[in-house]
């Protein structure tokens, strides 16, 4: 089975009106929101083999933030812009293309782009895809064989279901 891990970034920060949405760093309650998504991944022990992640200031935030919950490091993450402007096909064929020995993969990013994922993905209708949410999708096959609508949604956290 493999495992793909899709984590929206955290609130980010919107005092300063004149700062490029690409530069925008986190709130106060997205970095406490990404320390409760970060003790809820270290409780639940997953693990995963890569990260990608957008190279956006508040997506490098949040997986700074929750790379101690995964334990993983972060210098081994792959950081693209291309994240930042969210192409599910992209994204899709980049997960198809991954090397077989690989168990699980977290993909940080942005709505709508993480919402649609899970979506196309999965099969399953969700109304929000929350801020710092985290999604858990199963594949039963390969990562070359993976097939739209036929991943299982194992689970769906958003930061206000977790204790603070």
């Amino acid at each position: 089975m493999k495992q793909i891990f899709l984590l929206r970034h955290a609130k980010s920060d919107w005092d300063n009106l004149n700062q490029q949405d690409f530069d925008r760093p986190l709130a106060k309650r997205g970095i406490k929101d990404a320390n409760l998504m970060s003790q809820h991944i270290k409780e639940k022990h997953y693990l995963i083999d890569k990260v990608l992640c957008s190279s956006a200031e508040r997506t490098k935030q949040t997986f700074d933030i929750c790379s101690d919950g995964f334990n993983f490091p972060i210098n081994n993450a792959i950081y693209s812009e291309d994240l930042y402007f969210g192409k599910c096909d992209a994204i899709i064929n980049y997960i198809r293309n991954l090397d077989e020995d690989l168990s699980s993969i977290l993909i940080i990013g942005h709505n709508p782009t993480m919402h649609l994922l899970l979506e196309s993905l999965s099969d399953e209708s969700i109304k929000k895809f929350p801020t710092c949410s985290l999604a858990e999708i199963n594949i039963e096959n390969t990562w070359k064989d993976l097939s739209l609508k036929k991943c299982k949604l194992k689970s769906f956290i958003k930061p206000k279901e977790l204790k603070s």
